[in-house]
């Protein structure tokens, strides 16, 4: 049976479930911060999935990314899948402001702790998320 990485988890929030990913929302209120996790067990690398299950993880991240872009405005989005830490395949989409406190710089470069969201922070952006999550159709 499939399932996330009890790291990811720990610092993050289902949003929903896509086709091939599950949507997470990173509990770092600073960026606007969602991760694919595809749903597959045993991989690491975008490789070892099938090739439609390729196809179908680069069209989740478009829609992931368009959708973040329309509703976080960002200056630029950061796509990455690093893995160093946590190996299985999880897609960091990260919303980015010239105004945020590590820019330009990369996030993972900081010695800069975590800043989760709070509780009222979380109810103004965990339901409308959850929304535009649900709802895409693929």
């Amino acid at each position: 049976m499939f399932s996330i990485d009890e790291r990811i988890l720990s610092s993050c929030f289902i949003l929903g479930e896509w086709p091939l990913s599950t949507v997470l929302l990173k509990n770092e209120a600073c960026y606007p911060w969602l991760i694919l996790v595809p749903r597959k067990k045993h991989i690491q690398e975008i490789y070892q999935l099938e090739k439609k299950e390729q196809q179908l993880l680069i069209e989740e991240i478009n829609q992931l990314s368009l959708l973040m872009n329309n509703y976080f405005c960002p200056d630029k989005l950061n796509i990455g899948a690093l893995g160093n830490i946590v190996s299985q395949l999880h897609i960091h989409v990260i919303a980015r402001r010239k105004s945020d406190p590590l820019w330009p710089h990369g996030i993972w470069q900081s010695s800069m702790s975590a800043t989760p969201y709070q509780e009222c922070e979380l109810n103004n952006v965990l339901p409308p998320l959850c929304d535009l999550i649900k709802g895409n159709r693929f």
